[in-house]
């Protein structure tokens, strides 16, 4: 069975990049850029008819920003996964596109192997941690106060359900956890789905941080 073509949407302003990036994404195996925009409100406007897998988005755009684009596609289309592609590295940057849905964050100087690793992993596992989005980022970010997610804590979690969250941390994709656990892959994905509701996390970075910060994983 051939894999399913991973349809990409790139919202950023500088027409040089995006065209350049464009470029190189519709060189990967089974990636297609099916929208582009130059700033998020058109971003959005154009996904409403024209979904899209991965949105990557750069972070400082015109008319609206990286940030506020990834909290509206969280909301308005939850099943599209968030790669912010940014210039930027600095803490402030990586919290507030996490603390807005992000599923993966990098930056412009990376080397291309690492933008498909990214897709990839996202489409795998439903998100992607390089060096600079760590745990131990993330448990920094903690123990600092500087990230304040709020997680919901009257629902217990089964052991199974805290060794799903461990496997997440760890990077196994649901195909891994399900071979991992012996379990039917729907059977995960719905496990997931209820540690989602559990925790009140909207994705798999939410879980991660969930884990760093009820400490069932050590950073």
């Amino acid at each position: 069975m051939a894999k399913q073509t991973v349809k990409i949407g790139i919202a950023e302003d500088q027409t040089l990049f995006r065209q350049g990036l464009i470029q190189i994404l519709n060189e990967f195996e089974n990636v297609e850029v099916i929208v582009e925009a130059e700033n998020g409100q058109e971003f959005l406007d154009k996904i409403e008819s024209c979904p899209v897998d991965i949105a990557f988005l750069d972070y400082k755009m015109p008319v609206l920003n990286g940030a506020r684009t990834a909290s509206q596609i969280s909301k308005r289309f939850p099943e599209t996964k968030i790669l912010f592609i940014s210039m930027y590295n600095e803490e402030e940057f990586i919290v507030s596109a996490i603390e807005n849905g992000a599923n993966g964050y990098i930056t412009k100087d990376q080397d291309v192997d690492e933008i498909e690793l990214a897709i990839d992993s996202i489409m795998s596992t439903g998100y992607y941690m390089n060096d600079g989005t760590s745990k131990l980022l993330i448990g920094n970010l903690l123990s600092n106060g500087k990230l304040s997610p709020t997680f919901k804590s009257d629902n217990k979690l089964s052991d199974l359900e805290l060794t799903i969250i461990k496997l997440i941390c760890e990077e196994y994709s649901t195909k891994e956890i399900s071979e991992y656990l012996h379990k039917g892959i729907r059977t995960v994905e719905g496990m997931r789905s209820n540690i989602l509701k559990k925790t009140g996390a909207k994705n798999s970075n939410g879980i991660v941080m969930y884990a760093v910060k009820k400490g069932i994983v050590d950073i």
